[in-house]
């Protein structure tokens, strides 16, 4: 496991290096940088936070929900070829019920990336007005019905799609007779202690966020049947933990870090394994496995190279991926590897507030 961040004592050349990429004053933000040849094997270093300062980790959500269909493979409830027809019988036949799992996970089934039509209209103007998100008030049932009605186009083409990472996690859900909270809780969340990460609800929330314009951003907290997309709050010490059980491999579904062989990926050198990418570094041929994530007003990114047993986590309470690409590769001496250019689901603006 990682070493034991309590203290939350932060290492002082890494927190200088942060300050000069971040900036003073400014928002909340927490690093952790992991190498299992070390000890402690954890760094951290903060501004303005702790190690127990909750943050949206937004689209991460996703990387979660690879694991926990990773998990699902293992004890044979479902496979990649599992259909939505499978398990929902009303759409078999149809185009969206012959699609499988293994274009869920990969962004090529063909969903657009939010449901389209007049009411995601309506959500989209309300978030520019109000900061409201566009996912409240949408359950399980009703995420499952929007994408039975959206148009597949370029399915077999990657195609970022949140509405996707949704689907797949509340099949998942339906798979296992539970809800999804409760049952990445029991399956992933618990095993590897990570007691502060969370579906976010109206009773436990993150603090407000800051958009890349600087407007306050109140936190994602009815995300409902779109949580498997980018629903959860946690950590940096949980993420850390986190991160330590993905290099080490005693993470359960730890195999959703595998590349999928035969399918379309967001570029070249690009790999896709259960919702993670996997960047090939063409001079040290090194694979480095991320995600990162944005909501209204935060930002993440967790990125891991299997090989050299490292990780960089960064979590901020700013949208803005051009912000947190700074700080990327600000700390990338310290990580140890060339880092990827961009991130491959951050939106250009953090005030789209899409996970």
């Amino acid at each position: 496991m990682a070493d034991d961040l309590s203290d939350g004592q932060g290492n002082r050349e890494l927190e200088d290096d942060l300050v000069a990429l971040v900036g003073r004053p400014a928002r909340s933000t927490a690093v952790a940088l992991v190498d299992l040849a070390a000890s402690p094997n954890t760094r951290i270093a903060f501004i303005g936070a702790g190690p127990e300062t909750r943050f949206e980790i937004g689209s991460i959500t996703k990387a979660l929900t690879g694991m926990l269909l990773a998990d699902a493979i293992d004890r044979r409830e479902v496979s990649l070829e599992t259909t939505v027809g499978d398990l929902v019988p009303d759409t078999a036949g149809t185009a969206f019920g012959s699609i499988t799992f293994r274009e869920l996970c990969t962004h090529t089934s063909g969903l657009p990336r939010m449901p389209e039509g007049p009411l995601a209209v309506f959500r989209g103007f309300r978030f520019l007005i109000l900061g409201t998100h566009h996912y409240r008030e949408m359950t399980a049932s009703d995420v499952l019905k929007a994408a039975a009605h959206q148009r597949i186009r370029g399915r077999g083409e990657f195609r970022y799609s949140n509405l996707g990472g949704a689907v797949l996690g509340q099949l998942l859900a339906l798979v296992a007779g539970a809800e999804y909270g409760p049952l990445l809780t029991e399956r992933i969340l618990v095993p590897l202690d990570m007691t502060a990460t969370i579906v976010a609800s109206p009773q436990q929330t993150a603090p407000p966020g800051w958009s890349s314009r600087g407007r306050r951003r109140p936190p994602w907290t009815t995300m409902g049947g779109f949580a498997p997309a980018g629903g959860l709050i946690s950590t940096l010490s949980d993420m850390s933990r986190l991160a330590v059980a993905l290099l080490n491999g005693s993470a359960p579904g730890s195999g959703s870090l595998t590349p999928i062989e035969g399918v379309a990926t967001a570029g070249p050198n690009r790999d896709s394994g259960m919702f993670w990418g996997i960047e090939s570094d063409p001079i040290t041929n090194r694979r480095m496995v991320v995600h990162s994530g944005q909501t209204g007003g935060y930002s993440s990114f967790l990125g891991l190279t299997l090989s050299g047993g490292r990780a960089m986590i960064v979590l901020a309470n700013i949208a803005g991926a051009s912000k947190q690409q700074r700080i990327i590769t600000g700390l990338a001496p310290h990580f140890g590897i060339q880092v990827p250019s961009e991130a491959e689901d951050k939106d250009s603006d953090g005030d789209q507030g899409r996970p």
